[in-house]
């Protein structure tokens, strides 16, 4: 995607960025939370718009079909800004527009004298769903959670499961003298099952609500298990430095049975164009989201300044935020071009002509 990929570790042997931030390249901690809060304010300002700045989108490409019409983002992924299926566009609707009051109402619908789920009509549509914790959706009743640890040295490490139980009841624990909502699990080699503190009994689920864990060398495996067959089915691979699972989800209406090209019988692959989101850089090595170091340099001076009270340093706050915003605004052109309509950014934010009383609206 870029001709040369932003590292933590180019900014930290930066003197520049140094002295700017007051922390030496050895404070790896310092110079990471630094920047990470630099990105976010840069991802999140009014400037980036809708698409946001260069090297912030992806293409993906995802496989659905009529009985699986859920798209789940990986980590990584804020949303999706465009969907095609079948080499045509769709449009993606909000959680608020099948509620409108004089909308369609909630998909899917049966319209066929069926009572199967994928018997329905209607536009060719994305929906936004509620946020999801696995890839897949936990298979009730009768299944259990087992974990797989991707590395030796992560046995003994914790995680953390939110769920209910098969009576449907939200699960606490104690974890010594503290009530968790979930059940903590250490990890072992090869495998371990999710069991109440104190037993040896797989815990038989009735949704997973949340999961977290710690920071693991390996990324970690997370299966769902017939508690009568022993047969296993993955729902989740959490990222060795993700500690929370937590997904953007999306319900595709009216999915074909095939088209061409189709990458497996009875599927559909659905490309889609997403807008990244920030996963905090740690190590060196670590590859930032925000592509322009002159940018992170002045927003991290800008924050500092922010934090001032006086209203000198508000001021110059302000105009460090601004040069950040040029420079992004002046990459995302060299690389992109500036006669190309489909990337739509705000170069001038919320400051329409009107604002200025300039024009026929004033």
């Amino acid at each position: 995607m870029f001709a040369s990929r932003l590292r933590l570790y180019d900014l930290m042997v930066d003197r520049f960025f140094q002295e700017s931030v007051g922390y030496c390249v050895g404070d790896v901690s310092a110079l990471a939370d630094v920047t990470n809060r630099a990105q976010e304010r840069l991802m999140t300002c009014r400037e980036a718009g809708n698409d946001g700045w260069y090297g912030g989108y992806a293409e993906m490409a995802f496989n659905v079909s009529q009985t699986n019409p859920f798209i789940t983002m990986p980590r990584g992924v804020a949303r999706a800004i465009r969907f095609d299926m079948c080499q045509r566009p769709l449009r993606i609707q909000n959680q608020f527009y099948e509620y409108l009051q004089f909308g369609s109402g909630k998909w899917p619908k049966l319209n066929c004298n069926s009572t199967s789920t994928i018997c329905h009509t209607g536009p060719r549509e994305a929906f936004r769903r509620n946020t999801a914790v696995t890839f897949t959706d936990l298979t009730t009743p009768g299944y259990g959670l087992r974990f797989y640890p991707g590395d030796a040295a992560d046995a003994g490490l914790r995680v953390l499961v939110g769920c209910t139980d098969a009576n449907a009841q939200t699960v606490y624990t104690l974890d010594g003298p503290v009530q968790v909502n979930g059940v903590f699990t250490s990890l072992g080699l090869p495998f371990v099952d999710l069991t109440l503190p104190g037993t040896s009994v797989p815990l038989e689920l009735g949704s997973i609500t949340a999961i977290q864990k710690d920071i693991t060398l390996g990324p970690l495996s997370i299966y769902q298990v017939n508690l009568t067959t022993g047969d296993q089915t993955l729902l989740s691979i959490m990222e060795p430095g993700e500690t929370v699972a937590f997904y953007t989800r999306y319900y595709l209406n009216s999915i074909p049975t095939n088209c061409c090209p189709s990458p497996v019988a009875g599927q559909v692959q659905v490309t889609a164009m997403v807008k990244l989101d920030l996963v905090p850089a740690r190590v060196p090595t670590d590859y930032l989201l925000i592509q322009s170091k002159e940018a992170i340099i002045n927003e991290a001076e800008s924050a500092r300044l922010g934090s001032s009270d006086s209203s000198d340093g508000k001021s110059q706050a302000a105009e460090r935020h601004r040069a950040a915003v040029r420079y992004l605004q002046g990459q995302l052109v060299h690389y992109e071009g500036k006669e190309f309509p489909a990337i739509n950014f705000a170069p001038f934010g919320n400051q329409r002509l009107s604002n200025q009383r300039i024009g026929l609206m004033t």
